[in-house]
């Protein structure tokens, strides 16, 4: 009998603009949770940084933006980082690379609206904002 392959998943990290509360952080907490409950996500994490993966389906890039778009609409976010997809049993590490977006970049308005009207493609809109990229390490 084959094993099942084992379902992918990511990491996001959200970053709250300079003065959000703490009430105003565990509002959008809440929000997260329950967007992860309507879309049949599992969230394991805290202090806004999330595991994100689905208990009988392997995530895709269209669930990576789908949530980053959702994510950079509302209020109080100011940058999203967002790993690539990984095992969601391994949770991604930020080393293996990753994608920072700012919600009020003037790009990713247009591309928020070009992907709302289906005008691209979620890999398409992964590859405008510049991909996944690794951090500098120095040795």
């Amino acid at each position: 009998m084959a094993k099942p392959e084992p379902h992918r998943g990511f990491t996001i990290g959200v970053e709250l603009v300079p003065g959000a509360t703490l009430a105003q952080a565990r509002g959008l907490e809440r929000c997260i949770e329950d967007y992860a409950d309507a879309h049949e996500l599992q969230i394991a994490g805290h202090h806004l940084t999330y595991v994100v993966s689905a208990a009988d389906r392997g995530l895709t890039a269209v669930d990576q933006v789908d949530l980053l778009d959702w994510l950079t609409d509302q209020p109080w976010v100011r940058n999203v980082r967002l790993s690539p997809l990984a095992l969601s049993d391994t949770p991604a590490t930020w080393s293996e690379g990753f994608l920072l977006v700012a919600s009020c970049d003037v790009p990713v308005i247009g591309l928020k609206l070009l992907y709302r009207c289906r005008r691209i493609t979620a890999e398409q809109y992964l590859q405008i904002l510049g991909g996944f990229v690794r951090p500098l390490t120095v040795h």
